[in-house]
């Protein structure tokens, strides 16, 4: 079949833009459970409130708004981000350190790296060698302040009642947990209902847009790949078993588009929409992803659902163009009988069927909780079987058929370079 592939040029893709795939990540991130929704975005509300208060400029301003959408990047497990939830609780800095390590290496986000490491530091530190005090970014201590602003002010309580609450117990720790000078901002901020009503506003989100301009830091696409890769790291880390993931199905996406004949913009495209193809896994407990036997039918509409949620949550981006599409209709079929749409023939783009052909191959030849990885010719075979009964793309299959020892080593190169990743940040923090 011939293929006129310039329509699948979306064009100049633009510049991205910084926030709106910040916001993704750290949406998709309170999606775990309800008692964690929109925890990170409550968390920015009064921090950006907070060093406002405190005379700070725009630029430091949008750093404190960054790390703190960020801040539990490092909470892998829902036992972790539950335990968050505690005003108190056992070993804060293990997932800070976490953060910092998925993050600190990406320039545009190195500073709030730093400040993710530090966010539960205290004021007066607790116990001999341990930092804080003036030895702590301040926008740290805002953010362990907003953090436990946000903790407390529970949703169904009466807001302004709740409030008179939080405002004692903040200033029980004055000078100890919390900055002197972030405690005396919030209580100047404390009687203004519209900062507590605002925590709640289903137009939050816009107004923390308008609190920086987003047009000082955007991406170019290079910089959207390498964050994209950022990204993936911290979808597929919270796993042992899936740690080398995305950056298998990125690899083999990109190079299957390039035997395929995509456009340069396009196989770039292509490679984003393999790192953030299971985005929307970030809602799905961890414990659920290592469950070792085999889910019953409700945990396996549960995990079904990531598929929903990586649409959702990357349309709100829509500078990623035809990715968007390829990324959420990975798990699509032509015979109709994916998910979750049910989608079929030519409602499927052909980069989604690229995606889902790469997919396949590199979760099919991985070790999984409830299962050994396929021989190389037990994943052909099954590629061809799932191809011949009208579930993927005969063009695309036949690119691997012809292709598979090239691709496969592609694979190989690119799980082995993610996994030695994994154990450098992960693994060894774990320890």
């Amino acid at each position: 079949m011939s293929i006129d592939w310039r329509r699948y040029d979306h064009g100049d893709t633009g510049r991205e833009t910084l926030f709106d795939l910040i916001l993704a990540l750290s949406e998709a991130m309170d999606l775990v459970n309800p008692l964690v929704v929109d925890h990170h975005k409550r968390t920015a509300w009064f921090a950006v409130h907070l060093a406002e208060e405190m005379g700070f400029a725009e630029d430091y301003i949008r750093k404190v708004l960054f790390a703190s959408l960020l801040h539990d990047i490092g909470a892998f497990s829902l036992r972790e981000r539950l335990d968050t939830l505690q005003f108190e609780f056992e070993n804060p800095h293990h997932h800070a350190c976490l953060g910092y390590k998925l993050l600190h290496d990406f320039g545009p986000l190195e500073e709030e790296a730093r400040i993710i490491l530090a966010h539960h530091a205290w004021w007066k530190p607790q116990g001999e060698g341990e930092v804080g005090g003036e030895l702590t970014p301040v926008a740290a201590h805002i953010i362990h302040l907003a953090d436990r602003i946000a903790i407390l002010l529970e949703e169904d309580a009466d807001v302004i009642d709740r409030a008179g609450d939080i405002i004692d117990q903040v200033f029980l720790h004055y000078g100890t947990m919390f900055m002197p000078e972030a405690v005396e901002a919030f209580m100047e901020l404390a009687a203004r209902e519209d900062l507590w009503f605002g925590a709640f506003m289903p137009d939050l989100v816009d107004d923390l847009r308008l609190k920086i301009d987003p047009r000082s830091f955007e991406l170019t696409g290079r910089d959207l790949e390498r964050l994209a890769r950022v990204f993936a790291r911290i979808i597929d880390y919270r796993s042992h078993f899936t740690a080398t993931h995305s950056a298998g199905v990125a690899a083999v996406a990109e190079a299957l588009a390039r035997i395929l004949g995509f456009s340069e913009e396009n196989c770039l495209t292509v490679r984003v929409a393999g790192y953030l193809h299971d985005l929307g896994k970030l809602a799905i407990p961890t414990e659920l992803l290592e469950k070792t036997g085999y889910l019953d039918g409700r945990e396996y509409l549960h995990v079904q659902d990531h598929a929903l949620h990586t649409r959702r949550l990357l349309e709100g981006i829509p500078e990623l163009g035809y990715g968007i599409e390829w990324a959420a209709q990975h798990h699509e079929r032509l015979n109709g009988r994916g998910y979750p749409a049910h989608s079929s023939g030519d409602e499927i783009a052909f980069g989604s069927r690229v995606v889902a052909v790469a997919d396949i191959l590199t979760a099919v030849t991985e070790e999984r909780p409830y299962r050994v990885g396929m021989s190389n010719d037990k994943a052909i075979s099954l590629l061809a079987h799932l191809t011949g009964d009208g579930y993927l793309d005969a063009e695309v299959y036949q690119a691997v058929e012809d292709n598979f020892e090239a691709l496969n080593s592609i694979r190989l190169d690119a799980q082995a370079e993610s996994g030695e990743d994994y154990q450098c940040r992960i693994e060894e923090a774990l320890v």
